[in-house]
């Protein structure tokens, strides 16, 4: 096979070689009976070659213009031409400038011709491969960040999602699907959230930037970050909506923990001044009188006399020996919390409390109903849930109303993803108006009962604060006492996730 060139000085700059020159492109004929190959003068011209000086022998067009990866190419086609296959080839031919992206067009013209046109597509194909370059690197950056794209045409109302958004929200990867089908996969507390910022954005144009658990058809439940921007019209009406959804689990997660430990910070903190401040005061006032108790036995000389001092020091130093006792619960209460947390049958351990009180209960004759369905065991240390119960039925027991048979009750609940303890009886009830600030203080007591030391609130509440917990107390004098114990997260109590 053989090339030759051959020009048409009389159509040069006119008609279609100029057009043809325009578009760096050529035609060609090959001949298969002849084995040669005519060419346009676009073909030296698109290639950046003269003519004249370059020999484009069969031998030098493969081994020096084609592309070494594209010569087994050349020759299929050529061969499947004869077979009367057309087929539109891309190629890399040798320039002036090096390889470049040329395509060309196989056709079988007569039954000894083969035709065809080349044309240069070199700067399609470099914005190609940047285009699926910079596809790769957002696919990249979406697969990093847990991030996919999302689309809605406003008028239609349809949705499209990218492939990376389908596989956050485990859902099929479809042409189009209905805005409904995104807000199905909102958990019920979020979706007129989510429906109100979609409604916003396709019918205002105002933009997004909320964040919002899903859970997907595998039961997964994660959040997620849904930002979006809108296209208007000439009108201003919006055309289409765009956005981002973005898997943000982890770092709400990492950043509920950290709220998590700033509170507990916070509450030590509180409970360890509150310490210092007990220690401070209970310990000094014992001390002061001892003090002045010690110095009026020395001072006085009347054997009674110093027989009756003696017996204050004696009581005061009881008195003494049990505000340690107390401080040294509340020291306990701080050392156990470092104790891992156990799987906690509610029940079997209220009835080894209600056991351990039986005579009392069979005292006072009274009824304890509880039910404990809606979260039969949790992940708690053993001995503060003990704790809890023996305080509060003690107190509820103290504080009877004679007048009417004792009833307490006592049941779990789950609300709003945190397990809740609630406690109530029908006894004398608490002026809260009165007390509330200082029920759960040390040594605070409201009633005129002998046996009360005003300790078992207070522990109480610091137990159930140091498992990250809080109480609250709702009271109605003559009527009875309600306590709602917020034990800790669902998520943490159920499945011991800290």
């Amino acid at each position: 096979m053989s090339f030759i060139h051959k020009e048409d000085p009389d159509q040069k700059g006119t008609g279609i070689a100029s057009v043809l020159h325009n578009l760096h492109a050529a035609l060609w004929e090959f001949d298969l009976r002849t084995k040669q190959l005519r060419c346009s003068a676009g073909f030296y011209i698109a290639l950046g070659l003269e003519s004249q000086f370059v020999d484009l022998s069969y031998a030098y067009f493969i081994s020096h213009i084609v592309y070494h990866e594209d010569v087994s190419v050349v020759t299929t086609e050529t061969y499947n031409c004869l077979l009367g296959k057309s087929k539109t080839l891309e190629i890399r031919l040798f320039t002036a400038n090096g390889y470049q992206w040329f395509q060309s067009t196989f056709t079988r013209d007569q039954d000894t011709t083969i035709t065809g046109t080349i044309v240069n597509i070199h700067q399609y194909k470099i914005s190609e491969y940047q285009l699926t370059a910079s596809n790769r690197q957002y696919a990249a950056v979406n697969k990093i960040t847990k991030a996919g794209s999302w689309e809605i045409d406003a008028r239609s109302r349809v949705l499209t999602l990218s492939k990376e958004a389908a596989e956050i929200l485990e859902l099929p990867l479809l042409p189009a699907a209905d805005i409904d089908s995104l807000i199905r996969t909102v958990i019920p507390e979020h979706r007129p959230i989510m429906e109100r910022t979609l409604n916003d954005c396709i019918n205002i144009g105002k933009p997004c930037n909320v964040e919002l658990q899903v859970r997907t058809g595998s039961k997964n439940t994660f959040w997620v970050k849904v930002s979006s921007f809108t296209t208007v019209d000439e009108y201003g009406k919006v055309q289409l909506v765009r956005g981002i959804i973005q898997n943000i689990d982890q770092v709400k997660r990492r950043e509920t923990e950290l709220l998590a430990s700033f509170e507990f910070a916070d509450h030590q903190n509180k409970r360890l001044q509150n310490f210092a401040y007990m220690v401070s005061h209970n310990l000094r006032s014992h001390a002061n009188n001892l003090q002045y108790l010690v110095r009026l036995y020395q001072e006085s000389e009347e054997p009674d006399e110093q027989k009756e001092i003696f017996k204050h020091i004696f009581a005061i130093s009881n008195s003494l020996n049990t505000t340690i006792e107390h401080l040294n619960q509340i020291v306990k209460i701080e050392s156990d919390i470092k104790q891992e947390r156990q799987r906690t049958d509610i029940e079997s351990l209220l009835k080894n409390v209600l056991n351990a009180l039986d005579s009392n209960i069979q005292s006072a004759d009274a009824q304890v109903h509880y039910d404990f369905t809606a979260c039969p065991s949790i992940m708690y240390i053993p001995a503060y849930l003990e704790s809890i119960f023996h305080n509060l039925l003690t107190n509820s027991l103290k504080y009877r109303d004679p007048e009417r048979k004792v009833v307490i009750s006592c049941y779990s609940k789950e609300e709003n993803g945190n397990v809740y303890l609630i406690f109530e009886d029908n006894g004398t009830g608490i002026d809260l108006e009165r007390y509330g600030k200082k029920l759960f203080g040390m040594y605070q007591t409201f009633h005129k009962n002998t046996d009360s030391k005003g300790i078992g609130l207070f522990l109480t509440r610091n137990q159930i604060e140091a498992m990250g917990g809080s109480i609250e107390v709702e009271s109605t004098l003559n009527e009875g006492t309600k306590f709602t114990i917020r034990l800790g997260t669902t998520m943490q109590l159920t499945n011991g996730v800290q």
